[in-house]
């Protein structure tokens, strides 16, 4: 297990690279939250041969939503997408399957953006308390009909933060 304060922390300023409004003290904790349930930060890729990818176990055709259908639209988000990544604009404009998963699988800032930004279109509030964290990681992130499970989630993720 990484060192969480350490962690949280780098992603606070990967988020502000985003903007302060996708940085508050929740983002992190929910983004942090996420990373530790869903590989406990020990598997670069899904157990299984599956499609998620770093710590994030996020898929391709998630960041392909993200840059499709929210990005594309937000110019000023994509260049602080690649600030923040140092991944080059050209990935954003023209995204490949190849490319993204072997993004998310080794570049921690585009993990933590492209999760940010899953949650970030989400139509609630970020949550404040350990519950509602895990209630809204399962709507928002994992999905209904994913393995997920939030009382598990709070198992988990209150072990270490």
């Amino acid at each position: 297990m990484v060192d969480v304060k350490q962690t949280q922390d780098l992603i606070k300023q990967i988020l502000m690279r985003l903007g302060h409004k996708y940085a508050s003290d929740s983002a992190v904790e929910l983004i942090m939250g996420t990373f530790i349930y869903e590989s406990k930060f020990k598997y670069w890729t899904q157990l299984k041969g599956g499609p998620a990818k770093g710590f994030a176990q996020i898929e391709y055709d998630t960041c392909f939503d993200n840059i499709q259908n929210y990005l594309r639209f937000r110019p000023s988000v994509v260049d602080r997408c690649v600030w923040a990544t140092g991944i080059p604009k050209r990935y954003f404009e023209k995204p490949s399957k190849r490319d993204w998963e072997y993004f998310l699988m080794t570049n921690f800032a585009a993990q933590v953006v492209m999760a940010r930004i899953k949650y970030w279109r989400a139509p609630a509030k970020l949550p404040k308390t350990s519950k509602q964290m895990s209630e809204y990681y399962k709507k928002y992130y994992n999905s209904v009909l994913g393995k997920g499970d939030a009382e598990e989630y709070v198992e988990i993720v209150y072990k270490y933060l």
